[in-house]
């Protein structure tokens, strides 16, 4: 599968857009501040990604200060009780607040110090081949804009908490940083498109929607589940919920949904297990290991 060069990526150097635009069924629809707060916030964060620059420094409103108290301490007590050793313990070390939004930049500094891993500004989603780019070389990409206020529990795309609060905490432990590297270098290196899918299928039932085993307890891994007050008790307990072993063979071949609660999760024996299956996965798929991305070298 023919790739451009990164230079020439238009996902990756997008032209300049005049507004930006919320799905349908999205929250802030008709609010006309939120609306331009969420364009400056993302012209500001296109522009420093592109430019190769730290997550800016943003003054954050009292509206979404608000927003962060009302939704962090729920997500904390959750955290404590259900969250995995590998997320709670990088959680408190990183000391994110409960009461005050953190800055994107000062713990990316944090992170490149621990574990050689930073965080780049994204304005939204980006295209998966560009995401998994800046992941494979020990970036990963975050927003810096807050869900809207009138459903402060609920966002349709990925946001600051969904971003703080599930995938920057565990990027400070070193195993799982040069995991994360190992499947960006795979996703940006594989030729297929049905290794590409692989990847994502394997990366969504772990790095999003993944549950572990921890003391003869399952655990809540993914950032999917880690950012969601509903997702995390759902995940447990809910009975309409399937939790089969985790098999790598039957992962890479099972789909999913990401428009919905989830219904069907895989449970990883331990950080060790998935890390030797991803790298016997993209081994076979050709991507050689190297000292960067093995675990422990």
């Amino acid at each position: 599968m023919d790739q451009p060069p990164l230079d020439m990526d238009v996902y990756r150097n997008p032209p300049d857009v005049d507004h930006l635009e919320l799905e349908p069924g999205h929250p802030g629809l008709g609010d006309g501040g939120y609306i331009r707060r969420r364009h400056a916030l993302f012209a500001a964060c296109r522009a420093a990604r592109l430019l190769g620059q730290p997550p800016p420094v943003i003054d954050y409103t009292d509206e979404e200060e608000r927003i962060w108290r009302q939704v962090a301490p729920r997500l904390d007590a959750l955290h404590v009780r259900h969250a995995s050793r590998v997320y709670l313990d990088a959680k408190r070390e990183l000391k994110i607040s409960e009461d005050r939004i953190p800055q994107l930049r000062a713990l990316s500094e944090r992170l490149r110090q621990v574990s050689g891993m930073h965080l780049v500004p994204a304005e939204g989603p980006i295209a998966y081949r560009t995401f998994y780019s800046y992941i494979a070389d020990r970036g990963f990409p975050v927003t810096q804009f807050i869900r809207h206020g009138s459903k402060p529990e609920f966002t349709p795309e990925p946001d600051m908490i969904h971003d703080c609060l599930g995938h920057v905490p565990p990027l400070l432990n070193p195993d799982y940083a040069s995991l994360l590297t190992l499947i960006g270098r795979a996703a940006v290196t594989v030729p297929t498109g049905d290794q590409v899918l692989a990847l994502k299928r394997l990366s969504w039932f772990s790095i999003e929607f993944g549950l572990i085993e921890q003391e003869g307890e399952t655990k809540v891994f993914g950032a999917g589940i880690l950012s969601s007050i509903g997702e995390i008790p759902n995940s447990l307990f809910s009975k309409d919920v399937e939790r089969r072993p985790f098999r790598t063979a039957e992962v890479i071949e099972t789909d999913y949904d990401s428009s919905r609660m989830q219904d069907l999760l895989f449970v990883i024996p331990s950080l060790g297990f998935l890390k030797h299956e991803v790298e016997t996965l993209v081994g076979r798929f050709g991507v050689p290991l190297n000292r960067d991305t093995a675990m422990g070298g």
